[in-house]
């Protein structure tokens, strides 16, 4: 059996085009997680504070408005990869995160995002999975 080597090699050589290509499936992924998080999300009450110049304070924003999708972001050493991710602006979002608030356990912990990801996993496997096959398609045109 004689395995061509030269189209992984060209591959390896230019990843940009398929890895744009996963990345759009990543960013439809988070976005939809994000989406979907929304309905976790606590809602506060909805008063928003301005400073002496009618600027909105940033720390006053409701949880559920400080929502953000990040990326994309390129690994393009030995391991290629592409990131995208998604969060919450909020000044107790890191404590909210993990489920803990000044010291103290909330029974129970809110992981909004974590079952927001646990519910698009297979949305986004599914899609990656597409895009790769695609991008590689144009890549490597059949003979």
């Amino acid at each position: 059996m004689k395995l061509d080597l030269a189209p992984l090699l060209k591959l390896r050589q230019h990843p940009e085009p398929v890895l744009r290509k996963m990345g759009d499936a990543c960013y439809a992924t988070v976005r939809h997680a994000l989406d979907l998080s929304q309905f976790d999300v606590p809602r506060g009450t909805s008063t928003v504070e301005y400073d002496e110049h009618m600027n909105e304070k940033a720390e006053t924003r409701p949880l559920a408005d400080t929502g953000f999708v990040d990326g994309p972001e390129f690994r393009m050493d030995r391991r290629l990869s592409v990131t995208w991710v998604a969060g919450y602006a909020h000044h107790a979002a890191g404590a909210i995160h993990e489920g803990v608030h000044w010291d103290r356990q909330t029974e129970p912990p809110p992981h909004f995002l974590k079952q927001a990801f646990r519910r698009s996993r297979s949305l986004g496997r599914k899609s990656v999975k597409a895009a790769l096959e695609q991008a590689l398609k144009e890549f490597f045109p059949p003979k």
